[in-house]
């Protein structure tokens, strides 16, 4: 059985003002809800998806043309994410940008990473009118697709880049004045950029693990008999 989870500065689910003002966020999908953890086994297609998130009860400040206030909208997220760990057969497939409006965005995925450096790696300016009060934005969706290996291993989803040169990670709108669409950077605060990381790990089924005890049962036999006939 292979089991998805999302962790990050705790295991579960954890509310945004738990995480910090503000960062990225990984879930996966249960089937039923976005979830910290699920359960799959090898050939199994699981759904994740990527976003950014702020804490409307202890926003950011944000600084732009238009004056200083606390963040109301996310307006862009610049960088890269990469999963860790994949076996032969194991890959990303249909990322799907879902933020709407603005710079076209282009969605790259090379190997096992999602992105690029570039600025428009997944859009900017994602609010093309009157921006909404939104304290968690997808940015987009996927799927990993769990290949036949069965050999042990650890696959994380995590942020790989964050920013491009001068271009920050994170930029949102404020309070001073967001109808301009003005973006600035948090000036501080917030965690390091992998709040929650979905990790997939590889666990032997049910059959395994008993054949696993019956093994050391029967190797704990052997070892007392060899004491027992020694002394």
């Amino acid at each position: 059985m292979l089991k998805i989870a999302a962790f990050g500065l705790l295991c579960g689910c954890l509310p945004l003002s738990a995480l910090g003002a503000w960062g990225l966020k990984f879930e996966v999908w249960n089937g039923a809800a976005w979830m910290s953890i699920v359960s799959a086994a090898p050939g199994d297609v699981v759904k994740f998806r990527f976003g950014a998130y702020f804490d409307p009860d202890a926003p950011p400040l944000i600084t732009t043309a238009d004056g200083s206030g606390t963040a109301m909208a996310l307006t862009r997220f610049t960088g890269s994410n990469q999963a860790t760990g994949f076996a032969i057969g194991d890959g990303f497939q249909n990322v799907v940008r879902t933020i709407t409006g603005g710079s076209e965005a282009i969605v790259t995925i090379n190997g096992s990473v999602i992105g690029t450096t570039a600025v428009t790696s997944f859009g900017s300016q994602l609010f093309p009118g009157d921006v909404p009060f939104e304290p968690y934005k997808e940015i987009y969706v996927g799927e990993v697709k769990i290949g036949a290996s069965t050999a042990p291993r650890v696959i994380a989803l995590k942020n790989k880049t964050f920013g491009s040169g001068n271009t920050p990670g994170l930029t949102f709108y404020n309070s001073a004045s967001p109808v301009n669409k003005q973006a600035g950077a948090p000036q501080a605060g917030g965690p390091g950029r992998e709040d929650m990381t979905a990790q997939i790990w590889l666990i032997p089924a049910p059959g395994s693990l008993a054949l696993l005890g019956l093994g050391g049962l029967v190797a704990s036999r052997r070892r007392r008999a060899e004491v027992i006939r020694k002394s």
